[in-house]
């Protein structure tokens, strides 16, 4: 797995077999007005709070995941690996993996430079996961890439060309683009895990109800995405924006040494 800013709990509840838990954490958010969501995450460390919270010493990642970071001055973007047993050293690097710019009393700091939520440089990290230095054993190849954003007008195929089957999800689609993206109270929270099981069930449904091979797959994958374009074209969404800003990162991102493992 690879994920940025806020979808990295999602993705480390995962891999820790914490998803239940993870559920608990974000009904148990219960803001529903934007001022008091800053606050909370500004001068409370709520992020912080919630890498603690969701991760342990008894953790055991049973799925390679990886997030970003992105560096300044020089906005850099790197991509970090964990799995396996727990180890210390995680927990900087994925507090500083969460740190909003401007949205943490105390910055991140890491081997003495300046860290930001990598989503600045790249919200959507396909990247890693199409890099031969991904942490799968020789042999074995990827099936099938599940993309799952919040930027309407995404489409990977602008930066990346491969023969692995790629199913592009705008889970804004589950809400119906519902605008209230500060809403964290306990009902609305409640409501989108509903839809989203929803969804994901329809889609599940589609890929792994019988045998495919990697050209059904991709069928399926391009079938979807024409279904859903129509509706992605008449919303706008504010991962848009932080998209323009990728465009940076991309630019700036050094092959040779982006990639690090953390275990």
């Amino acid at each position: 797995m690879s994920a940025s800013s806020g979808g990295i709990f999602t993705a480390y509840a995962l891999s820790a077999n914490k998803l239940d838990y993870i559920e608990q954490l974000y009904e148990n958010v219960d803001i529903s007005k934007k001022t008091e969501l800053f606050y909370q995450v500004f001068a409370k460390g709520l992020l912080a709070d919630y890498i603690n919270a969701v991760s342990s010493g008894s953790d055991n990642l049973e799925i390679p995941t990886c997030f970003t970071v992105c560096y300044i001055p020089l906005y850099s973007v790197r991509y970090y690996w964990i799995k396996g047993g727990y180890s210390r050293i995680w927990e900087r690097y994925l507090k500083a993996a969460v740190n909003y710019p401007f949205l943490k009393f105390l910055p991140s700091f890491i081997d003495g430079r300046f860290a930001i939520d990598g989503g600045a440089a790249d919200n959507i990290p396909l990247y890693p996961l199409l890099k031969k230095s991904r942490p799968l054993p020789a042999e074995e190849e990827l099936d099938v890439i599940f993309v799952l954003h919040f930027d309407a007008r995404y489409d990977y195929r602008k930066d990346f060309k491969t023969d692995i089957p790629i199913v592009d999800l705008d889970l804004s689609i589950c809400n119906g683009f519902s605008k209230a993206h500060y809403d964290y109270s306990k009902n609305t929270i409640s409501q989108r895990i509903e839809m989203s099981y929803q969804y994901g069930e329809k889609i599940a449904s589609r890929f792994f109800s019988e045998d495919h091979t990697k050209e059904e797959f991709q069928k399926i994958a391009n079938d979807i995405f024409v279904e859903e374009h129509t509706l992605r074209q008449q919303n706008f969404s504010l991962d848009r924006l932080v998209s323009f800003l990728n465009v940076a990162g991309r630019t700036l991102r050094n092959d040779t040494r982006c990639v690090k493992k953390l275990y």
